[in-house]
């Protein structure tokens, strides 16, 4: 089964490059700290901009992707666009989490990231690791998804390690780096 995640390959490494940090307060509630992505623009600048660097074929492309992004998630506002280099990302938090939407050059959906703490997991994903992980707390969650799968990638941490997991849909858990920490 451990063949199901490389669905989540190319976004997987996505996850652990793009530019996040958490922090633990003495709540043991995860805060979510999102620096900015490099050049961010509107839609509307985005559409100008791919018109110029693209052709305006671009134009048609990127009011796809926007009418997708508006498709997907009811509660988006002030999201901000970046060229990468396969297509377009967008960037907005919904409900207080930070959220990527990546699509390719055509604008078609290819995948989405959405950070989140503990008790913004599904329930039956943080019951899975919290009954095998239980004297760990959950820092950050990243809800990965593509087309026809979703995973979770759980970062844990106890006061001598840090596990990062990954749990399938069905409930399947892996674990993907366990660091441990320095005194």
């Amino acid at each position: 089964m451990k063949k199901a995640y490389f669905f989540a390959g190319p976004l997987l490494s996505l996850v652990l490059t793009t530019g996040y940090l958490y922090a633990q307060d003495s709540t043991a509630r995860a805060d979510l700290v999102a620096i900015q992505p490099a050049n961010p623009v509107s839609s509307t600048q985005l559409s100008s901009a791919a018109s110029v660097a693209l052709g305006n074929a671009a134009t048609k492309f990127t009011a796809r992707a926007s009418k997708d992004l508006r498709s997907r998630f009811t509660k988006v506002a002030g999201e901000q666009w970046s060229f990468t280099k396969k297509g377009f990302c967008a960037y907005f938090a919904t409900n207080g989490s930070p959220t990527r939407v990546y699509y390719d050059a055509r604008g078609r959906w290819q995948g989405s990231l959405k950070y989140c703490d503990e008790f913004q997991l599904p329930h039956a994903i943080r019951d899975v690791v919290k009954r095998t992980y239980y004297d760990f707390a959950i820092t950050v969650a990243i809800t990965v998804e593509v087309p026809g799968h979703i995973a979770y990638i759980v970062y844990l941490e106890d006061k001598n390690t840090l596990k990062i997991v990954r749990v399938g849909e069905d409930g399947e858990m892996d674990v993907m780096d366990d660091f441990i920490k320095l005194k």
